[in-house]
């Protein structure tokens, strides 16, 4: 496993070098857009900050302007039920987020309700599925963000994570509704450089093993396999097998999962856990609160970033258990690596450990995932 694991990382670098030599004309693109010049200037509105708000999608100066509110994003919102309170001003504006697009979507939780749910349509890819909630405040309802010159497209329902970075001068015709796929001067962008690293279909397997009771940075022998997307699974039983109570007449499940995502200048790594409530008609509804949801983290792994070394990197939860609670939520989830770089960076996992414990209507699931 470690030689094939050599193997793909050092193919994976090679491609790298090669990407990062055919597109350095491409993120060295001159800065008309943040001058003010040009069609960018035409809709935008005035928001607090230095963040702008152009065509309904937000502007950073820079990239680094975006690491910059990225990284206080994580560290004054690490219960991502609070970023609803950054977004405040930026939504009196005219800004909907793609965060905000999927809790307004779930707003209705009546047991007749017809319309699709978020985990409906993210499933259908009608909508981008961003499991990153930080990642999702900066985006559009429709996948869009500009750093500097350029608008970067993300749309649902491609197989390889297929986006697009648009010359800021095409926002018109992207407010428009026109597909970035067409619009003169657009890139395309796979996740992972390309590589075959498919979204992992959604199934449900046997569940996470019991506590081992080991350190939860103790890792396995061997380095875990590569993926892209969301990886985990459904649990409808607590750990005696008694299935959840209903939720007024519906099914209720927990889902857990890790996700490890690439969006051209942007990824990340977390785990989520959470309760759902089945709406029989338009999918799972995010609705069903439990009495109090626990995890804990390690994870450690490589950045890799086109031109430069590898950057090793290891994060946890707050060390001790209890390390991360949170109490009458439906969600609970933690960023445990981000990283954002002009030419195109990814995360390698090498381990993820993962415990979560959910108490739910008095009945409980403890868990974890270790590799």
């Amino acid at each position: 496993m470690k030689k094939n694991y050599a193997i793909g990382l050092g193919l994976g670098l090679l491609l790298a070098g090669f990407i990062y030599s055919c597109k350095r004309e491409e993120v060295s693109m001159p800065q008309s857009g943040v001058s003010g010049k040009g069609a960018t200037s035409n809709f935008a509105r005035s928001v607090p900050g230095s963040i702008k708000l152009n065509y309904g999608w937000l502007q950073f100066q820079s990239l680094e302007h975006f690491q910059k509110e990225m990284e206080m994003l994580q560290q004054k919102y690490q219960d991502a039920s609070k970023l609803s309170q950054w977004e405040a001003p930026y939504d009196a504006a005219g800004f909907s987020s793609l965060r905000k697009f999927y809790e307004d979507n779930d707003r209705d939780t009546s047991d007749n309700r017809r319309n699709l749910t978020t985990d409906s349509l993210m499933r259908s890819g009608k909508i981008l599925d961003c499991p990153d909630s930080w990642f999702a405040t900066m985006l559009s309802k429709d996948g869009n963000i500009q750093i500097g010159d350029t608008v970067y497209c993300f749309r649902g329902g491609t197989k390889n994570g297929e986006s697009y970075s648009v010359p800021a001068t095409q926002s018109p015709a992207i407010a428009g509704g026109k597909s970035p796929k067409f619009l003169p001067g657009a890139l395309p962008h796979d996740t992972s450089f390309g590589l075959p690293l498919p979204v992992p279909e959604w199934v449900s397997g046997d569940g996470p093993d019991r506590p081992s009771g080991k350190p939860i940075c103790e890792y396995p022998s061997g380095l875990m396999p590569q993926w892209w997307g969301k990886v985990g699974g459904d649990m409808y039983r607590d750990d005696n097998g008694n299935p959840f109570p209903e939720h007024n007449g519906r099914e209720v499940k927990l889902n857990y999962h890790r996700w490890r995502v690439g969006y051209i200048f942007y990824a990340s790594t977390g785990a989520r856990v959470q309760m759902l409530k089945d709406t029989r008609f338009a999918g799972w509804l995010s609705n069903t609160y439990a009495d109090e949801i626990v995890m804990e983290a390690c994870a450690k792994g490589k950045v890799m970033i086109p031109g430069i070394p590898l950057i090793s990197w290891s994060n946890q939860t707050s060390p001790g258990w209890p390390s991360f609670n949170s109490y009458a939520e439906n969600k609970f989830e933690k960023t445990m690596k981000w990283t954002a770089n002009g030419f195109f960076n990814e995360i390698i996992l090498q381990h993820f450990n993962f415990h979560f414990k959910v108490t739910y209507r008095g009945q409980v699931v403890d868990r974890e995932v270790r590799q």
